[in-house]
């Protein structure tokens, strides 16, 4: 198995908190994102610090936020690119 980069990281833990509209719980995205507790848990205060994911104090969930959106839409964007750049002539 490959180790994933940091942003492979964090685009699988977005996309996994995108899949619910009212959120995520932390054993939910853990086992979406084969992760364990405590790189999840790194993971999200990364992502909850850069505004990329919202934490429901009252439900205790993780939501995307428009800025995680609009990062997942880039991302996607930079993985079409390299793909058609690194298709031979």
């Amino acid at each position: 198995m490959t180790k994933r980069s940091r942003d492979e990281i964090y685009s699988s833990i977005l996309l996994s908190a995108a899949q619910d509209s009212s959120g995520m719980g932390i054993t939910r995205i853990m086992y979406n994102t084969f992760l364990s507790y405590s790189q999840l848990s790194e993971s999200l205060e990364q992502l909850t610090r850069f505004r990329l994911l919202a934490y429901q104090h009252d439900d205790k969930r993780f939501k995307i936020t428009e800025k995680g959106r609009r990062f997942m839409q880039l991302v996607e964007e930079m993985d079409d690119i390299l793909k058609v750049r690194g298709t031979p002539n």
